[in-house]
């Protein structure tokens, strides 16, 4: 692609914005660095997904770190979760699955992602206290292990698509494991660090084994470009939602990424996008 300036600056501010608003919701971004990527040309879906992963990891890192700050990253449940999300990692890199097609997949997705906006909307409009108070009765040690399970999901989806996997990080945190929306967001953002920066690695591995063997794809300049000014809007957007936005209000906005992610997906199904 061409690197001038009147391609990277509307492509640095649009990266920007989405790493300023999604590091609040526990999210790396991937949703949508992918189409913006994929939309400014840099390459095809095999050379954008590691890109939006190295992006995706300074996202989870400037939110981690504000979170953190503040008391909203549970370490205990994210060295338990982190090894079910590489294992799915592995799995999402270089595997299709074994019994659904990619569109097959995307439905089941489309599904879980319902499923859960759903269950929060209805704790949202119910239950308003709910997002702010742990169920420590959840927080056992049969809970985790499904969880870490689960997790393989978030994983794959990471490995697959170049996401953080937050889309499923907070649901599972947030009903399976009883933690407030907060933590259950702080600690996806923990999470996707490890798993995105593994995805990567396995993008590299692969490109390794091709017939021609290692080269570094000429669009992977954009990443020690990309990577500062992501990490900054991640950063300063985690910092000031903290301060600023109410867990509340935080959770509605993430209970509308969950069903416009559903949209989106559904919309590639239908081969509108």
């Amino acid at each position: 692609m061409d690197l001038t300036l009147t391609i990277l600056a509307p492509l640095i501010l649009l990266l920007f914005g989405v790493a300023f608003i999604y590091s609040n919701l526990g999210l790396g971004g991937g949703l949508l660095f992918v189409p913006i990527l994929l939309g400014f040309g840099v390459g095809d879906s095999q050379i954008v997904a590691p890109i939006s992963l190295t992006l995706t990891v300074m996202t989870a890192a400037s939110s981690t770190i504000n979170h953190h700050r503040k008391g909203y990253v549970d370490l205990r449940i994210g060295r338990s979760l982190v090894v079910g999300a590489l294992a799915g990692a592995v799995l999402g890199a270089y595997l299709h699955l074994a019994f659904l097609t990619e569109d097959e997949f995307k439905v089941f997705f489309i599904s879980l992602l319902v499923v859960f906006g759903a269950l929060m909307l209805r704790d949202w409009v119910k239950h308003p206290k709910t997002v702010d108070v742990d169920d420590a009765a959840k927080l056992n040690p049969t809970r985790l292990a499904e969880t870490t399970a689960a997790m393989m999901g978030s994983g794959f989806l990471s490995g697959l698509a170049g996401v953080g996997g937050g889309l499923l990080n907070v649901p599972l945190i947030r009903y399976l494991l009883g933690r407030k929306t907060r933590t259950a967001m702080g600690t996806s953002s923990l999470l996707i660090m490890p798993t995105a920066a593994f995805g990567f690695c396995l993008y590299l591995v692969g490109l390794s084994l091709g017939p021609s063997g290692f080269t570094i794809p000429p669009a992977f300049v954009l990443i020690p470009l990309l990577m500062p000014f992501v990490f900054v809007g991640a950063f300063l957007g985690s910092r000031i939602g903290l301060a600023k936005l109410k867990t509340r209000s935080v959770a509605l906005i993430f209970i509308l990424v969950l069903f416009v992610a559903a949209a989106q997906l559904g919309l590639e199904i239908a081969g509108v996008l």
